[in-house]
């Protein structure tokens, strides 16, 4: 059988069979995402269907979408047609009431989970928020921030580096575990994955990114595999699984990615330079500020019903569009190809501002992908898409 014909019949449809295809060498594919149903794209519609930046998405088992959009408190929900159906939560300091949510999932009991860092609490809706409970952020006095929040297993994952205060003074002192998994009750179980293991903390702006709220991606397969993708790309991903009531760290190679992941910058070079604001990035710590151009990065990472791994690294280059790529890796954790992700419509494709935009917030049990990006005018929208890898 011809090799890429045999590629193109493994790859006709959303990976699936790509952990049978044996490999010495990783394949160029194509990555082409066809999408079938877009929300927000229409700037006369109703100020529910419209969106500033959807941060979080989510889905049930029913097909609802969870939104939570970047201006708003409160979660909106969506049918699988993209049809507003309620908005759950309001501003407030009260029972049920929200004041800033950053962190957001849908369990498998279609209960919505809403980590509150003002208020300190996680509140727990159920039947699309008619009832609901609450749970202390607290540990030990200090406040936990989980980004994200995902299942496993009879039990959930959350990311987020906890702080303590510094005895002599100064700057807190950082616990650089961030992976923790807690009971149904949100009780912490255990505490594993190192941040040195991910990033270099011996580079000043690393070390800074390293805990900030875009840091990594995380993805599970809700039930023993979670993989971390660092935003700051350098070429590995981390995939961690559970064995022997321990939790193995596999550190996967990806595709190629350029000699410098970012490139320090000042900020009269981020004010004067348009090539070097568009991927810069300025952290302000309490003792210094950070600033560095990005030009590799992470966009989203997912793993498949077939246990296999999507990763979406961009490439982010001076003086040159982004390029959008993806890679899959197979259940061994080895590379099977990489190549340019793009979509099946020429007028998306030959926009860079669209291209550009392009960020995968989550993938449902059917292996369709949840992306934001901005529409032609600019607004951002958020689009459902299937991904059709072939070879190319």
């Amino acid at each position: 059988m011809n090799a890429n014909l045999a590629l193109r019949r493994i790859f006709a449809t959303l990976a699936i069979g790509a952990s049978m295809l044996v490999t010495a060498q990783a394949q160029t594919l194509s990555f082409t995402l066809h999408e079938h149903l877009i929300i927000g794209d229409d700037e006369e519609a109703p100020f529910e269907n419209l969106f500033y930046y959807p941060e979080i998405i989510r889905t049930d088992s029913r097909g609802n979408i969870y939104v939570k959009d970047a201006r708003s408190t409160a979660v909106r929900v969506f049918d699988a047609n993209g049809r507003y159906v309620t908005t759950v939560g309001k501003r407030g300091e009260g029972p049920g009431e929200l004041r800033e949510v950053f962190g957001m999932h849908v369990d498998g009991d279609d209960r919505l989970i809403v980590a509150d860092r003002m208020s300190r609490r996680l509140t727990i809706f159920t039947d699309m928020g008619k009832s609901f409970a609450t749970k202390s952020l607290a540990e030990d006095g200090r406040t936990i921030q989980p980004r994200p929040i995902l299942s496993l297993d009879n039990s959930f994952v959350l990311m987020y580096v906890t702080l303590f205060p510094n005895p002599e003074g100064g700057p807190s002192i950082k616990d650089d575990r961030v992976l923790h998994t807690h009971d149904m009750d949100f009780n912490r179980l255990e505490t594993f994955a190192q941040l040195g293991d991910i990033y270099d903390l011996d580079d000043p702006f690393l070390n800074a990114f390293s805990t900030s709220p875009s840091g990594m991606k995380v993805a599970t397969n809700g039930t023993d595999t979670i993989v971390l993708a660092p935003t700051v790309y350098s070429g590995y991903i981390y995939r961690y699984t559970r064995s022997n009531d321990m939790w193995v760290m596999e550190k996967l190679k990806g595709g190629p990615v350029p000699k410098r992941s970012f490139m320090p910058v000042s900020k009269k070079d981020i004010d004067t330079n348009e090539d070097v604001k568009r991927g810069a990035v300025t952290l302000s710590r309490s003792t210094e500020t950070y600033r560095a151009r990005i030009l590799s990065r992470s966009d989203g990472v997912a793993i498949l019903s077939t246990g296999e791994i999507l990763h979406f690294p961009v490439r982010t280059p001076l003086k040159q569009d982004f390029e959008p790529q993806a890679e899959l890796f197979n259940q061994n954790g080895d590379l099977v190809g990489y190549g340019q992700l793009q979509f099946d419509n020429p007028e998306l494709n030959g926009n860079a501002r669209v291209m550009e935009s392009i960020s995968i917030k989550w993938i449902d049990a059917a292996d369709r992908l949840y992306l934001v990006r901005r529409n032609s005018k600019g607004f951002f929208v958020l689009s459902v898409a299937n991904l059709e890898i072939s070879s190319e």
